[in-house]
């Protein structure tokens, strides 16, 4: 059986975290106090225990957290289905397994290995092979601030850990509006992010028409490195009148 890889959410963080760890260890050899020493090895294990919550969210949490929300969605085994930034594709495939007949996923990403390791196309598609759902699956290079797709066009966008990427606040609003204009009346919107935009996502949608059944945190399999770094899940369904032109 093939193996499906999982890349590392902003490998620079954890990278980061370890080497600060390393840096508060190797100083308890100089620090002369036995108190400095003390709390040189409290603050290195606190970068420590960061890059092990950040990893379990990034490998495992994240996984977690998708299992549950989609458990609490009907999918369509014929729906037509839309995965933006799609990485590695473990929502993607994931949803591609509960299709069947016309069912369809659809992926977009930029693949870009700064928002996760070894990301690409190739390695996607690798994976949904492994997983038996390659012939549901198409990937499409494309910025979800400029979808290629007309309106009302897919029964469920799905976005995982993606959003909070685009820069600028603008921009983010407009990968919103997009996801939005190409969805059903009537489809659903699933969002898994992080940083604190909860609220006014929940505000724009409801603004776009759209009835948002869900907005909550993730809890801690959503902490990136901490709870100071959470995530949230937002679960969307598309008024039947459309607001987005």
């Amino acid at each position: 059986m093939k193996k499906v890889t999982s890349g590392i959410d902003a490998p620079v963080i954890p990278m980061v975290y370890l080497v600060a760890a390393l840096f508060f260890f190797s100083s308890f050899f100089w620090e002369r106090s036995a108190t400095g020493r003390f709390g040189d090895i409290i603050v290195g294990l606190i970068f420590v225990a960061g890059t092990g919550i950040f990893l379990h969210t990034s490998l495992r949490g994240k996984k977690s957290i998708w299992e549950q929300l989609l458990s609490q969605t009907t999918i369509d085994p014929n729906a037509q289905v839309l995965d933006l930034g799609c990485g590695h594709g473990a929502v993607l495939g994931r949803v591609a397994q509960e299709l069947s007949g016309t069912g369809r996923a659809v992926g977009v990403d930029l693949w870009r290995s700064r928002d996760q390791s070894q990301n690409s196309q190739q390695a996607t598609m690798a994976n949904m092979a492994a997983l038996g759902v390659a012939d549901r699956v198409t990937l499409v290079t494309a910025d979800m601030v400029d979808l290629p797709y007309d309106h009302n066009r897919f029964d469920v966008v799905t976005t995982s850990f993606a959003v909070h990427n685009i820069k600028p606040k603008a921009k983010r609003y407009q990968a919103l509006e997009e996801a939005v204009r190409v969805l059903k009346p009537g489809g659903e919107l699933l969002i898994v992010d992080t940083e604190h935009h909860r609220r006014g996502y929940q505000e724009f949608l409801e603004s776009a028409g759209c009835q948002v059944l869900l907005a909550k945190s993730a809890g801690f399999d959503g902490w990136w490195t901490g709870p100071w770094q959470g995530s949230y899940v937002i679960r969307a369904v598309k008024g039947k009148t459309e607001t987005i032109k």
